[in-house]
């Protein structure tokens, strides 16, 4: 409850019957409230399904009912093999096609752990950069996307795992840290969802992340794919990438510090996207026209 305090939203009295959507308690917050119960009580909550409308008294009692911790979360087997092969494939084509234009390559580190997180206007966002990064990348993906075995199969092998984006999904945090644990470029898309034309708020998954782990988190502005159902010939719906320079993130260990400076860092990310984004390429080819980046209603 001490923890649950520390972690909630300011100036929130916490009581064992409150809500955790009432408390303040995101899924960030709830993965600083995970992983410090798993050191301390030797427990694995991965499996553990929680959603923002259950009660504080619930997760205790889904804590105090957990197995005992079995090891590291493992990443699917086979996980990337395909993207390269896929890349050198239909790469080519995808350059040609949109026109691809990619600025910035170089910022996205040559070697070590990283985390590119971007704008989200297309499905074609993933393939199209994979071809534009220098470097094999690692995706989060929504779990709807895993609509059966092959599906799940060939998300895999071209470097995809799932993510349950209605509850606190401690396994997709799990193998996000995995990937960053052996080296690896992690992909995100801080808004959630895929917006056409608007930019989102940010969730502050990318930011945890980096800030858990101590690597630079690359912004990375997509324009373009917005329009690909245009795309009737090669060019018409001309593409631009662009890696931004990469933001060196300090670790840290205190969770309550980690997550006010996750807003912070989530901030100066949408920031360096919205400003790129203002001048977004148009259908047209060659012509620039500024991007909606107001926050939708409701939000």
């Amino acid at each position: 409850m001490a923890l649950v305090q520390e972690l909630a939203a300011p100036g929130v009295r916490i009581e064992p019957d409150m809500r955790l959507d009432d408390a303040g308690l995101d899924s960030l917050a709830f993965a600083e409230l995970a992983a410090a119960l798993e050191a301390d009580l030797g427990v694995d909550l991965t499996h553990v399904h929680v959603e923002g409308t259950e009660r504080i008294e619930d997760v205790v009692r889904a804590v105090e009912g957990a197995p005992t911790a079995a090891g590291p979360t493992p990443l699917p087997r086979g996980i990337g093999s395909l993207q390269a092969p896929a890349d050198v494939l239909g790469g080519w084509a995808l350059r040609w096609w949109f026109r691809l234009r990619v600025e910035g390559a170089g910022h996205v580190p040559h070697r070590g752990p990283a985390i590119v997180a971007m704008n989200h206007e297309s499905a074609l966002d993933i393939p199209l950069v994979v071809t534009a990064s220098r470097r094999p990348i690692t995706f989060m993906a929504k779990k709807e996307l895993f609509k059966n075995g092959f599906a799940s199969w060939s998300l895999n092998s071209l470097g995809g795992f799932r993510v349950d984006r209605n509850r606190f999904d401690l396994v997709a945090v799990r193998r996000a840290l995995a990937v960053l644990g052996r080296g690896d470029v992690l992909g995100m898309y801080p808004e959630g969802t895929r917006s056409p034309g608007r930019l989102l708020p940010f969730v502050h998954g990318a930011a945890w992340l980096a800030l858990n782990t101590g690597v630079p988190l690359v912004p990375c502005s997509i324009s373009g794919t917005e329009h690909a159902g245009r795309a009737t010939s090669p060019g018409r719906v001309p593409v631009r990438i662009r890696f931004h320079e990469a933001i060196a993130v300090e670790s840290s260990n205190d969770p309550p510090e980690r997550r006010r400076r996750a807003e912070q860092l989530t901030a100066r990310l949408r920031g360096a996207i919205e400003a790129d984004l203002r001048g977004g390429v148009d259908p047209a080819p060659g012509r620039l026209v500024p991007k909606t980046t107001e926050d939708p209603p409701g939000r």
